[in-house]
């Protein structure tokens, strides 16, 4: 799933995604309201998502991720951000790293990545337990990325 209210940065991405054979993007939203309501449907294993999103253009990303981890405790959450601010990550990690990962737009450089190691859910049918979705999360940063950014355990 993922969240981003720039059309080009969200094209971008969606354009990324899609490349990995091994990711469902189960859905691209352009506000906070209707990523609510389309991890709702969609049950998604990791959520993409802006920091900054409508309807304040604040703080949006990391209070889903704090919301998701009453709400969605399973579901992971990577923060893709423009802004380099402390305070952002902070509150990210502020209830653990589990499941967290922040990363800068800045850092993405090429699509080059292992896309083995990278998934999400597959059409209708739950990936199992022995999947670990930190791991997803990290992955789908490693793609992106090509480096880890921030996250908690080691990288698969």
């Amino acid at each position: 799933m993922l969240g981003e209210d720039s059309f080009l940065a969200r094209e971008g991405v969606v354009s990324a995604l899609e490349a990995i054979d091994e990711v469902e993007l189960v859905g691209a939203c352009g506000d906070l309201d209707e990523l609510r309501e389309a991890i709702e449907r969609a049950s998604p294993d990791v959520v993409l998502t802006d920091i900054r999103m409508p309807p304040t253009s604040t703080d949006e990303g990391v209070r889903l991720a704090t919301e998701l981890r009453s709400t969605h405790p399973d579901v992971g959450v990577v923060l893709l951000s423009q802004h380099a601010e402390p305070l952002y990550a902070t509150a990210l990690f502020e209830q653990g790293s589990a499941r967290r990962a922040y990363m800068l737009k800045e850092r993405v450089k090429s699509r080059s990545a292992p896309s083995s190691a990278t998934s999400t859910r597959s059409s209708g049918s739950d990936l199992g337990e022995s999947e670990d979705v930190s791991r997803r999360v990290k992955a789908v940063l490693l793609y992106l990325n090509g480096s880890l950014v921030a996250s908690g355990g080691e990288v698969p």
